[in-house]
């Protein structure tokens, strides 16, 4: 019965990767989001705009990193605009990349709190998985490489 199956058609094994790559996506780049990267951006942005504390500057700059305000800004800018792009798969190798450096110093950085590390080190596992992968077929990236590969050559 293979006679029947569109010769252009992908194999049934790649399109549940995709959807699986679809769904690490979207779970990652969401709980990102919604648990971590909204409350720090709000909380910088009170923060650089308006002088309110930020715990999270403090607390870097506690654990001896240099320039704590600059990475606290840099990390949770990157977070938000990392996720945002991760969900809708533009650029998802580069963002995972960035989230992955961002996630192993946050696990430098919380190596000793048991919780935090054990959340950082699954994520480091998504990014790393996605930074391999890439974002699979249901995606911006795939859909924009479509549409490179279809124009013309020019001669």
């Amino acid at each position: 019965m293979d006679y029947y199956r569109n010769p252009h058609a992908p194999p049934p094994g790649l399109i549940l990767r995709d959807a699986g790559l679809l769904i690490l996506r979207w779970a990652a780049g969401l709980a990102l989001i919604f648990y971590h990267a909204r409350a720090e951006v709000m909380a910088g942005w009170q923060h650089v705009w308006h002088k309110a504390p930020w715990p999270y500057a403090v607390e870097i700059a506690e654990r001896g990193f240099p320039l704590p305000e600059g990475v606290a800004i840099v990390s949770a800018v990157a977070a938000m605009l990392g996720s945002v792009l991760l969900i809708s798969g533009l650029l998802c190798r580069i963002s995972a990349l960035v989230l992955l450096v961002c996630t192993l110093c946050g696990i430098f950085l919380y190596a000793r709190v048991p919780d935090v590390a054990e959340k950082l080190m699954l994520y480091a596992g998504v990014y790393m998985v996605l930074v391999l992968c890439g974002a699979g077929r249901f995606s911006l990236d795939y859909l924009l490489a479509g549409r490179k590969a279809m124009k013309p050559a020019k001669r």
